[in-house]
């Protein structure tokens, strides 16, 4: 099966629906369908949680790429091991590719000099690091994700990259809790990642 399907109605997401669960979302009707097709595709069983998870990491679909604009305060507070003082972190400050390179070079895949730019996080689930990167183009049978990973900021690989995501991470029926910490790595946003569950659990399993 392509993860372009040539179906016209919608069988798990609708523009509708998707609307009442992020308010702010840009282009509910582009979204939606990526989002159906993704669903579709990987098999995605609680559709709230995924809703919900998108929901808080994407702002609504509307922050699709990591921000890694630091001041050196921020810098020292995130990550106090790597920059354990001003001096150091005044290196790295307001220098988005430089930091990336930094804190993402060598790891998570990131074996090549840039590698920590080209693969830093994108999509409605900051997909990171080019091992991640690697694993989505597999699963979708396609280069693209690898070979111009901008491309996981349009709804369509976006939409996908969340959905292989969540489906690889996080177990059928899992708890807000558990959903989060297997996304997130903790807690971050969990009060909001749990009034979004509770709004998108209404609008999919209204009668």
């Amino acid at each position: 099966m392509s993860f372009i399907d040539a179906v016209d109605a919608y069988r798990h997401v609708t523009p509708d629906q998707l609307h009442r669960c992020m308010p702010a979302c840009p282009n509910p009707e582009q979204w939606a369908r990526a989002f159906d097709d993704a669903i579709e595709f990987f098999d995605v069983r609680d559709i709230a949680m995924l809703m919900a998870q998108v929901g808080h990491e994407s702002q609504d679909l509307n922050r699709l790429e990591e921000s890694l604009w630091y001041t050196p305060k921020r810098l020292i507070q995130v990550w106090p091991s790597r920059f354990p003082n001003r001096r150091i972190a005044e290196q790295y400050a307001r220098n988005p590719e430089a930091l990336a390179n930094n804190v993402y070079g060598g790891r998570m895949g990131n074996d090549k000099d840039g590698d920590g730019w080209r693969y830093r996080g994108r999509g409605p689930i900051q997909l990171t690091g080019r091992y991640n990167y690697t694993k989505f183009a597999d699963a979708i049978d396609s280069r693209e994700p690898v070979d111009h990973p901008d491309a996981l900021l349009e709804p369509t690989l976006g939409a996908l990259a969340a959905c292989w995501f969540y489906a690889v991470h996080v177990p059928n029926g899992a708890d807000i809790e558990t959903a989060t910490r297997r996304i997130n790595g903790g807690t971050h946003g969990l009060s909001d990642r749990r009034e979004r569950y509770e709004r998108c659990y209404t609008v999919f399993n209204e009668v």
